[in-house]
């Protein structure tokens, strides 16, 4: 969407709050998206680039090759992972790397009402971004096109690891914390669940950003590789992604077509001067229709109370007359599906609307199974089954969290 003539200001989370680049200009820091939309020239282009924390960004390996098929396989896999109808989602993706029959990809989604909440300074202000993109993958562009590096920079208060692969973003993970003790603390698990994603982990370098440089050490001695310090304050590539709603593109186009329909009204204002006696007329009887309408609305209200009555009635029955919700029907299906014995199930919780299964495996891999089983349940089909990956315990024994969630 970019347009020529003008080069476009990129708009980057930074440790705290935001950072804007622009060409020749020193980056700037504001502390809110209006302060920064406040401070774009007019005719600016803007590109908006997403924290981690505001999409969803997930790697895939799927058995196509084709972009289309991908995009169709994407889009499916969305609607199955995802807590919201893919309606209300921008997503697009990134291919890490082409097999013979089978691709290794990234993709990322972003919810509208996320984004229209957090864009609403910049819209509001005529500051719409033309492009949206996650900022994770402009830090994986700016990578070597030949490493496997890891980049580990802050955002907002939290600290971002990503795996960056032939300078594309293979995997990505948030530490909540931007101090030493916390990243080495998170580092086995995190690297531990990048591999079990599929994601390398045979890293040539780490690519430090500048202001978390008492994090070099405990890094270097973590992991045994030379510690790059860098700067995320310059030019960075622009990733072959853009969640834009298309609905935005289509209110511009629609703000335009209602100003040309404006001129037009002016321009025939005498002709409607000629048209305000029949207009009322139309309007007297337009109030007549409305009263009718309204009568009749009060009429059918006696009807329409009693019959959003019984609808409550049944939703409040619901859990307990539909057999595939039932508390029963839930344990049996948790314990039916254990593939050996030695699993120990510590905690579940039930509710109208959603279950949670904890509990201990011998390994990550008893539990993994375990966790896809449960997937492919028919007699759990009503719910949607959202797992994490299993957390090594101090006995070598791995926990795994499990949540079933009421379908739509």
């Amino acid at each position: 969407m970019k347009k020529t003539g003008a080069a476009p200001a990129l708009l980057t989370p930074d440790a705290i709050a935001w950072r804007l680049l622009r060409a020749g200009v020193p980056p700037q820091k504001f502390a809110t998206l209006a302060e920064a939309a406040a401070a774009l020239p007019a005719g600016t282009h803007l590109h908006l680039a997403l924290p981690c924390q505001a999409v969803l960004l997930e790697r895939m390996t799927l058995p196509a090759t084709d972009r289309a098929e991908l995009a169709g396989m994407v889009q499916l896999q969305l609607e199955k992972s995802l807590p919201f109808p893919i309606e209300d989602v921008s997503a697009d993706f990134l291919i890490v790397e082409t097999g013979e029959t089978e691709s290794t990809l990234v993709s990322a989604a972003a919810q509208h009402g996320q984004l229209a909440a957090l864009c609403a300074p910049l819209r509001e202000r005529g500051r719409p971004p033309e492009k949206i993109t996650p900022f994770a993958m402009h830090i994986a562009a700016a990578c070597p096109a030949d490493e496997t590096v890891l980049a580990v920079y802050p955002e907002q208060g939290q600290l971002v690891v990503a795996i960056c692969e032939k300078g594309r973003l293979a995997w990505t993970q948030v530490v909540p914390a931007l101090d030493a003790d916390t990243l080495r603390d998170a580092l086995p698990q995190l690297l531990l669940s990048a591999e079990m994603e599929g994601a390398p982990v045979a890293f040539s370098r780490v690519r430090l950003a500048g202001e978390c440089a008492p994090l070099a050490g405990p890094l270097r001695e973590f992991l045994q590789i030379p510690v790059e310090s860098v700067s995320f304050d310059g030019d960075l590539p622009e990733p072959a992604i853009n969640l834009v709603p298309a609905s935005w593109q289509a209110d511009v186009e629609r703000g335009a077509r209602a100003a040309n329909w404006r001129h037009r009204i002016i321009g025939a204002a005498v002709l409607w001067l000629l048209a305000i006696a029949a207009a009322f007329a139309y309007l007297a009887w337009l109030k007549a229709e409305a009263g009718q309408v309204a009568a009749k609305v009060r009429a059918t209200q006696p009807a329409l109370q009693a019959l959003e009555a019984r609808r409550a009635r049944w939703k409040t029955f619901e859990p307990a007359i539909d057999p595939q919700r039932s508390v029963v029907e839930v344990l049996f299906q948790v314990s039916k599906n254990l593939p050996t014995s030695e699993i120990r199930i510590t905690e579940f919780d039930v509710s109208a609307a959603q279950w949670r299964v904890v509990g201990e495996a011998p390994t990550a891999s008893v539990a993994i199974d375990y966790m896809a089983k449960l997937k492919a349940e028919q007699g759990l089909d009503a719910f949607t089954i959202d797992a994490k990956p299993p957390q090594l315990l101090p006995n070598d024994h791995a926990q795994f969290n499990i949540n079933g969630k009421l379908k739509p």
